[in-house]
This record gives C-alpha cells, structure tokens and sequence, in this order.
C-alpha cells in the first residue's frame, strides 16, 4: 500500500521529498521480540511539527498545510489522536506490516518518527523468598543520611504507571490517592480500576513511597509521599499496550504528579522522549524509565534528554547481570533482591529494573518535598551531579544515585544553620537545644511544622515545613552560637513534629523529622 500526496500539495511535496531519502535511509527495521515487544497491528506516528519544517526552510503556511496533509494521509486508520504529544495511533491496513508502513510514511519526509504501539511487558524477574528481613538497598544509596533533610510530604504526588495497586496495604494505603485507568480511559473517580491485576505495581510503589516510622514492614525512599496509582494496562500476564502507557504519563502530569515511574519495556521508543519533554516542559513533571532485563546493548540513537533511564545494581554495587547497557543510561539504583510492598499485604524481594526505576523516582519525589521551588529539570541535575561513581558509565550511566548527598546538595553545599537538640526529644521535659552558624547579635527561631512542604516568614524567609509555627527563639553569641530551650508537655509523647530553624538574615537549618518519646 502507498500513501499518496494530495494534488494540492504538487508545489512543495517535491521539496518534501528530497528529505524523503535521509529519513528512509534513517528508519530501523522492527523486530519482536516475545515477552519484550511485540508486535500489535498498530503504529504510532508523529508529524513532523511546524516549526521543524520551518527550520527546514518552509513558509509558515506551507508548514501549516504540509502539517495538515500528514495527517490526511492518516485518514481511515486512526484509532486516537494523543493530542498532548501530537501523536496518532493507527491501525495497519490489511495486508501491510509494520515495517512496510513505518519506512512509506518516513519517506515521505512527512513525519519525525513512526514505530509499532508495541505490546510491551513489565521488566522484572521472578521474585525471590520473601524471608529477607531488612532493605540493604537502603544502605547502598544512603537514604539514612538524606533522611536528615527529610522524608516527604503529601503534598507531593509520585504516580505510578503499572498494573494498579493494592489499595488495602497496610504500608500504602494512607497516602493513596485518587488515581487513573489508562486503557478504559477513566479516573478512578469515575469509575476506572486501579486495582492491581498483577502484583507488579504494588511491588514499585512500595519502592517509590512504602510508608516510613509507622512500626509496619518496610519503608520506601520518599516514606511521606502521596501515590497516583495509574493503572496502564488491563492485562493480568505482566504486559501493556504502548499507547496506554503514555496516556497514563500524560494524565498523570496533567493531574498534578511531581515524578512518572514507568517499569516497562521498550524504552528506546521515540515516543518515551516525546512524552518526557511534555511532561517535563509543561507540567514541570520528570519521568524515569527502566532500562529493561535483557542484559543487552541499549541503542546509543536513543539518548533520551528529557526522560531518566535507570540501571539495575546488587547488593555489592556491581551492575546487575540482567541489566541492559550503553549510552542511554542516566544513572543506577538496586534492582537485585529489593525488599518492598507485596501484593496481598506482605513484602517480598524481587529483581529487576522495574524496582530501580521507582527507587529512582522516589528520590525525585524527595527532593521535591523538601525543595518545592526546585524545578524538575534542576531535580534532575541534583541528581545527576551527586551520584556514587561505581564503574563505568556503560553500565551505570552517571553513577549510583545518592540520596543524602543528592539531598545535601540541594540545599547549596549544606545548611548555613545547625540545630542541635541536644538528644532525643521526650514529652514531659525541656529541650536545651543550640542554633549554630549564626551571625552574632542576630535572633534565631525554631518552627515546627505538621509537615514538609514550605512556609514563609515575612522579613525572614522561607522554610521547608508547611505550616510552621515559632515555638522558640534566641540571639547569638559572639560565636554565631544561640541557645533556645522549649518545655515539652507529656500530652506531646507520640507526636512527630517537623523542626526547621531560620535567623534574622534569613539563614536556615536542614528540616529535623522527630518523633517525642
């Protein structure tokens, strides 16, 4: 089959065409690849975009109209216009494969890139015995440390893009919130499942945010966030349909999420970047994709800007021998024996990077609720720049991720304000605290919040606690030095309080998350 120009276009399609051969000579073959990618009888297909065929040397109304024709060409095989993204999802004539359709349409210079609305497959292995009894991963990526500078807020939201969700775990349900059925296209408030179907999806929220100081299993990397469970497929065998991925990414961003986590197969689909420079250019919104289990060299063509793709690691910090490789990797998280949330209400350990990708996103999510003026690209470039170097960038793009010294970092190089409490806080007695790094003569404050997030202090300042509340004060001694005392009444045994402390000059400390005994 071929798809003709319109006569219309007699004037410019000759001009079109002599791009025709450098896109056909570009245009890859498809291939499936079962329990991978596999084929669907549907392409996705995005024009080429006005101002690239401005670039190209075409007035804006000749752009407009050869625009216009492209998708013309389309007509009678669209099943949905991704609008968004500007890309199309059609069917295959009859008798015509995915290849044969992908290289006439690129030939006619027409289009920026066509590929298969590939039936892709969560990328994880089978999942080992669950009797582990501690998250060594934890250890590997420092969260401990970053935990000083936080570990939350619910007003940060972490979709998850999976088989759904068990809405009655014990370690997820509180921060669930209302999410999204990708296939059927419906919001849970309308009726759309996000049940979860298959178990994976359970197993990567607990990564992202398993709920953290509440005495139950285990705890994930950002422990005090919200969880958008977007369900994108209706598959109970592990797989999805393209397409329905990136819906769910885009209702996602639209609805208000922070970080996209997507343990999937496939990341090198033009479309992936597409949809990451979306999310994050419009919805300041940063996805993070598994670079996939098939111990295989990653095509270097595919060196996504605009989308964080994470390699697997062991409990040694070598690379995970199922790990794909090369170029497009950004940087690596565990991936082997990762202790999380179960399906069912337990915990177990699984493999894949289908784990290290939420992990990763879960750091995302962490320093946006500490750093909420952070915007997502400056997210990524925090993360990017504090990485542990562990061996090559073949096989761990940018590094190990490093939660405290990512968090660290964002902060400028540290806290210019120190609070020291002097131990742990008990309910019932006074708190002799120190404020140091002050400027002499100058008054320091500590605020308690009931939550990250951020407060301002008119003439001082903002903090990265939510509704904060002065609940101390003193001025600094020749050393920079102030003493603050505060008595705490035993009715308070029990409560976590968010404590942050600012001066005069605007100087802060790191946010203290504690719980009085």
């Amino acid at each position: 089959m071929k798809l003709k120009f319109l006569p219309v276009l007699a004037g410019i399609a000759l001009s079109t065409l002599a791009h025709a051969q450098s896109s056909e000579d570009r245009q890859k073959q498809f291939t499936q690849v079962n329990g991978v990618r596999e084929f669907t009888g549907e392409m996705m297909v995005r024009p080429m975009q006005i101002s690239d065929l401005m670039a190209q040397g075409y007035s804006q109304n000749q752009a407009e109209l050869l625009r216009r024709v492209a998708a013309e060409r389309l007509h009678g095989l669209v099943l949905e216009l991704m609008a968004p993204i500007d890309v199309y999802v059609i069917s295959l004539p009859s008798g015509v494969d995915e290849n044969t359709m992908a290289a006439d349409l690129m030939a006619s210079g027409m289009y920026e890139y066509v590929h298969p609305n590939w039936l892709v497959f969560t990328v994880d292995t089978i999942p080992n015995d669950p009797q582990f009894n501690s998250q060594w991963w934890h250890t590997n990526i420092r969260s401990i440390g970053g935990w000083d500078y936080g570990t939350g807020s619910t007003n940060v939201i972490a979709a998850v893009c999976d088989t759904g969700v068990d809405s009655d775990h014990p370690d997820l349900a509180a921060h669930l919130i209302s999410g999204y059925n990708a296939p059927d296209r419906l919001a849970e408030t309308q009726g759309g499942a996000v049940e979860d179907i298959n178990g994976h999806g359970t197993w990567c929220s607990g990564c992202v945010g398993a709920i953290g100081n509440n005495n139950n299993q285990v705890v994930g990397v950002c422990w005090d966030i919200s969880i958008m469970p977007v369900r994108v497929t209706n598959l109970t065998n592990g797989s999805g349909y393209m397409d329905d991925l990136i819906d769910g990414a885009l209702w996602a961003g639209q609805n208000g999420a922070d970080t996209v986590s997507m343990s999937w197969s496939s990341v090198e689909s033009a479309v992936v970047e597409t949809t990451g420079s979306t999310l994050k250019n419009s919805h300041d919104c940063l996805l993070v994709w598994a670079a996939g289990n098939n111990n295989r060299q990653l095509d270097p063509a595919t060196d996504w800007q605009d989308v964080i793709i994470v390699a697997a690691t062991d409990q040694n910090n070598d690379r995970a021998g199922f790990s794909n490789k090369g170029a497009p990797l950004d940087v690596a998280a565990p991936g082997v024996s990762v202790l999380t949330t179960k399906w069912g209400g337990g915990t177990s350990a699984p493999d894949g990077t289908s784990f290290s990708t939420p992990i990763v996103a879960g750091l995302c999510g962490l320093l946006r609720s500490t750093h909420p003026g952070l915007s997502a690209q400056e997210i990524e470039d925090l993360i990017f720049d504090n990485t542990q170097d562990i061996g090559p960038p073949k096989w761990f793009g940018k590094g190990l991720v490093d939660v405290e010294a990512t968090m660290i970092a964002a902060g400028g190089g540290g806290y210019g304000l120190v609070l020291d409490l002097g131990g742990p806080l008990t309910g019932g007695s006074t708190v002799n605290a120190t404020i140091s790094g002050s400027t002499p003569a100058i008054v320091c404050y500590v605020y308690n919040g009931t939550g990250l997030g951020s407060t301002t202090i008119p003439g001082i300042g903002i903090l990265e606690i939510a509704n904060g509340r002065k609940v101390a004060q003193g001025t600094a001694n020749a050393a920079g030095d102030a003493s603050v005392n505060r008595n705490l009444p035993a009715r308070l045994s029990g409560r976590t309080v968010h404590l942050q402390c600012i001066d005069d000059l605007g100087a802060t400390s790191a946010v203290h998350v504690e719980t009085i005994l």
